[in-house]
């Protein structure tokens, strides 16, 4: 038996750096799949469809009206183009009212649209979103300093509607990096460590948690957590899941892309390890039933088990609350993938954006940094989780296998850790 994944996807971006603001020529890319199960795999065979009409015969029937319908031409994102080059130059503007050098700027709207058909399952769904990268640059005693922060919107409409907040966001921005100069040196040797919420330190949970809990991983015996399923490793406070359905400023789907309804999954639940994400083949490797977690890059790829939306459950207090009583630590706001060991559990992070913690308040920045340390120990060290949640969208995706990036995002509150271990990266 035969699965049909149809897929619709247009791309608009606009690009500001110091040469000028770049208006790149929208992408539009449409095709199709077919997919078998094999002993060994999937078999998947792909086609590119260049123009709106579907040629005759194409694709079975049933697939085929429904094809037609995604391919149909319509209005696209370029029609928003003038009214978003006008966002982008105004925050442009700001930056530099407020003392910036300069701003980048990249704004990427996307809106995808598929079709699965397969067996007794016929689903379609819509994923759309606009985010927008920052980096503002400013001079200082110390030489030029620069500031990442990203934002993410249910489609392009809504973020241009945002522009009051997102002008705001470049002020709070270039006010950091005045007040926050010169950068000190990264601190070495273990100590406690605050994530603040909705921040880049998010992508710590998808990979320390997150990864060694996809199927595959975990049906061939990769994974340092799943050896430690319906055990307790972490506080009855710390709860971690991937969830699909929660679309307030992150990655939201309805439908997998093997047809299956989407759903949050435990990775972690009062502190014991719970479920595996799944796709239909590694649910069968497994004896599981999917759970809405069979991905894919685009109709070029086969599904794979894969994250969406990765969250810390909230669970009582506030960022302040949680520095309050450190008289010394560090509160990280970006961090990046340096190495992690799905098998040990071994992990090692670059922190690229962080202060001091001093009495209990955030205070000067310090310098890149490396922050390591084991997966159980880490969870074992969290102490404290508060309650003020916030969404972040991981603007470069997740890279897995050969597969290239996927969309994923996280949701974080605050979250303290007795002690990780740091050391200047350079």
């Amino acid at each position: 038996m035969s699965d049909w994944f149809v897929e619709r996807r247009e791309v608009s971006e606009i690009i500001h750096q110091p040469s000028g603001l770049r208006v790149q020529p929208p992408t539009l890319e449409r095709g199709y799949a077919v997919r078998r199960e094999l002993p060994g795999g999937v078999e998947q065979v792909w086609t590119e469809v260049a123009c709106d009409t579907l040629p005759a015969g194409a694709l079975p029937g049933e697939v085929a009206s429904g094809a037609r319908e995604l391919f149909a031409p319509g209005l696209g994102l370029a029609e928003s183009t003038e009214a978003t080059e006008c966002l982008v130059r105004r925050l442009v503007e700001r930056a530099r009212e407020v003392g910036a050098a300069h701003l980048d700027v990249l704004l990427r709207e996307v809106d995808q649209r598929t079709l699965y058909v397969g067996g007794d399952r016929h689903v379609s769904d819509r994923r759309r979103y606009a985010l927008i990268e920052l980096k503002t640059h400013a001079t200082t005693a110390s030489g030029t300093e620069e500031l990442w922060r990203c934002a993410a919107y249910p489609d392009g409409e809504r973020l241009r509607a945002a522009l009051p907040e997102l002008e705001s966001l470049v002020e709070r921005m270039v006010r950091l990096l005045h007040e926050s100069t010169p950068a000190v040196p990264c601190p070495t040797g273990p100590m406690p460590v605050v994530f603040p919420p909705g921040s880049a330190s998010g992508c710590f949970f998808h990979e320390v948690c997150g990864h060694p809990m996809e199927g595959d991983v975990v049906a061939r015996g990769g994974s340092y957590l799943a050896h430690r399923l319906g055990q307790r490793v972490a506080e009855p406070f710390v709860s971690i899941s991937d969830d699909p359905t929660d679309g307030h400023e992150a990655l939201a789907y309805e439908w997998d892309d093997e047809g299956n309804p989407s759903r949050p999954v435990q990775l972690i639940h009062a502190g014991v390890i719970g479920s595996p994400l799944l796709d239909a083949r590694s649910a069968r490797e497994l004896g599981h039933a999917p759970n809405g977690h069979g991905r894919c890059v685009g109709f070029k790829h086969p599904p794979l088990p894969r994250m969406a939306h990765t969250r810390v459950e909230p669970h009582q207090g506030n960022l302040a609350g949680l520095m309050a009583d450190l008289p010394q630590g560090l509160l990280v706001r970006h961090l990046t993938p340096r190495h992690m060991n799905l098998l040990s559990g071994d992990f090692s992070f670059y922190v690229v954006e962080a202060q001091e913690i001093r009495d209990g308040h955030p205070g000067r920045r310090v310098s890149p940094g490396i922050l390591s340390g084991n997966g159980l120990e880490a969870l074992a060290s969290i102490d404290a989780v508060g309650a003020d949640s916030q969404n972040l969208f991981a603007t470069r995706g997740c890279r897995k296998l050969d597969h290239g990036p996927l969309p994923v995002s996280f949701g974080q509150p605050a979250v303290r850790f007795r002690r990780l271990h740091l050391r200047p990266w350079r």
